[in-house]
C-alpha cells in the first residue's frame, strides 16, 4: 500500500464539483447522482486543466470505480442498443430486458442518409436515442448497456461532439439526464442480449448471417 501512487479525481459535473484527492471523496460528490461527469488522474496539474476544459489528454477512467457507480443507479430495465450499417445505410436496435426477459423491442433502418458518413455509429447512436425516448414514455429508468465507448462518452462530456449529429445526442441526451446511466459491454462475446440487438439491427439492413 505503501507504494501506491496517488490518485486525483475531477468532477465536472456532480453534487460538488472540483478536483479531489481520494476515491471516496469523489464517490461522495458522483453517488446517487445520474450523468455524473468525472475523470481520474495521476497528477494535481492534469485533474484542474481538464476540469477546467484544458486537457486534451484521454485519461483512462478506472472501470470498477464506473462499473460501481453504474450499478448503484436505480435502473428499472438494463437496455441493449446497437447499431449496424451496409451499402450506405445504417440500422439500429434496442430491447428492454428485465429479469432475463426482453420487454420491449424496436429496430429499423435510419432515416437521415448524411448521418449514415459515421456508418454503423449513426445506429449506435440512433438506438441509444430511441432507448431513453421509450423510457421516458414509459415513466422508467434504464441502464444503456453498449459496446462503442462514444455512447457513453458523448453524453457525459468525456469526447468532445465534433460533428452536427453527435453534438445533436449529446444535446438530446441532456434532455433526458436523470432516466439514464451506462455500462459499456465487450461486442461479439457472447452476451445474449448484446448478440440480439447486433442480429436485430443486422436484419433491419437484411443481413442474415
Amino acid at each position: 500500500m505503501g507504494n501506491q501512487k496517488p490518485k486525483f479525481y475531477a468532477v465536472r459535473d456532480g453534487r460538488e464539483k472540483g478536483v479531489f484527492t481520494s476515491w471516496e471523496t469523489c464517490k461522495k460528490a458522483i453517488h446517487g447522482y445520474s450523468g455524473a461527469v468525472y475523470k481520474s488522474f495521476p497528477t494535481r496539474e492534469e485533474a484542474q486543466a481538464w476540469y477546467n476544459g484544458e486537457s486534451l489528454f484521454q485519461s483512462s477512467i478506472d472501470t470498477e470505480e464506473l462499473n460501481s457507480e453504474s450499478s448503484s443507479f436505480p435502473a428499472d430495465y438494463e437496455v441493449y442498443t446497437d447499431g449496424s450499417f451496409v451499402n450506405g445505410q445504417y440500422a439500429w436496435a434496442y430491447a428492454f430486458v428485465k429479469e432475463g426477459r426482453v420487454h420491449y423491442e424496436a429496430s429499423d433502418v435510419g432515416k437521415n442518409p448524411a448521418a449514415a458518413t459515421m456508418r454503423n455509429v449513426a445506429g449506435e447512436i440512433a438506438a441509444a436515442l430511441y432507448a431513453v425516448k421509450k423510457a421516458s414514455q414509459l415513466g422508467v429508468k434504464i441502464r444503456i448497456l453498449h459496446d462503442y465507448a462514444g455512447i457513453a462518452h458523448w453524453a457525459t462530456g468525456e469526447w468532445k461532439a465534433r460533428n452536427e449529429f453527435t453534438q445533436a445526442y449529446a444535446k438530446m441526451m441532456n434532455q433526458y439526464r436523470g432516466i439514464y446511466s451506462f455500462e459499456k459491454v465487450k461486442a461479439h462475446s457472447g452476451n445474449e442480449f448484446n448478440d440480439y440487438v447486433d442480429k436485430m439491427a443486422k436484419s433491419a439492413l437484411g443481413i442474415t448471417n
